[in-house]
């Protein structure tokens, strides 16, 4: 499962096993599993998927991520990664709606030429709608100057964005020469830095990351693959 969910297992301080499935062939057991969770008779097996299994009697499976995680945060948080209110639970899925994918740097990884320079205006815009976002944000009682969307409390926004940031942090200066946190840095985005170092330096995200040569291998293969088929549609 991606480590927005293994973030919330971790953060909710309860023991669980993370599977690696490997999306260009899928075992037999996994897609069996995922047909439990949706049952829609077109649905593609994708990751993440979650099997809670408390006890013999008590047995939960889900998929989707905003799914997953608000599952585990309401079930195992304790409370502490849900926000204590229901006006900064809505924020936090606010961020979410509108904020994790300006992270997405697909676009900048195909493109090429004015395209390159056109997909990176895109991303700055991105970043510079976030921090407004962050800045914008009225967190109530738990506003207390954290870097975090909601103050010192680490919750559900940020376990849902970690890995966006996370993997933009690491294949973007390796496969474009281009590095979110100084361009934070260049486009004077205080608030989004702060948060961005906060979310990346996370025990519970650090944890339950993807290795580094991992994200960078997936990539290069992920990379051949878009170039062979361009290849094919010519």
């Amino acid at each position: 499962m991606p480590n927005a969910v293994g973030s919330h297992w971790k953060s909710a301080a309860v023991p669980f096993e993370i599977q690696t499935i490997d999306l260009q062939n899928k075992p037999k057991e996994f897609i069996d599993l995922y047909k439990l969770a949706n049952p829609l008779i077109d649905a593609r097996s994708k990751v993440p998927l979650l099997e809670d299994r408390s006890s013999s009697d008590d047995v939960t499976i889900l998929c989707e991520s905003l799914v997953v995680t608000d599952y585990v945060a309401e079930r195992y948080g304790g409370g502490s990664l849900l926000p204590p209110t229901a006006s900064d639970q809505a924020k936090a899925r606010l961020f979410t709606e509108l904020c994790s994918s300006l992270f997405s740097y697909f676009p900048i990884l195909r493109a090429e030429g004015d395209d390159l320079i056109a997909a990176t205006k895109t991303y700055k815009d991105g970043l510079v709608n976030v921090d407004a976002f962050l800045r914008g944000v009225v967190a109530g009682d738990a506003d207390d100057g954290g870097p975090f969307l909601l103050g010192t409390r680490f919750s559900t926004a940020e376990c849902n964005s970690a890995p966006f940031v996370q993997r933009a942090c690491t294949v973007l200066p390796e496969f474009a020469g281009i590095d979110p946190i100084q361009m934070c840095d260049e486009l004077g985005l205080v608030r989004l830095k702060r948060w961005m170092e906060a979310v990346l330096s996370r025990p519970s995200v650090v944890a339950t990351g993807v290795a580094r040569e991992t994200m960078l291998t997936n990539t290069s293969k992920m990379l051949e693959r878009f170039a062979a088929m361009s290849v094919e549609k010519k």
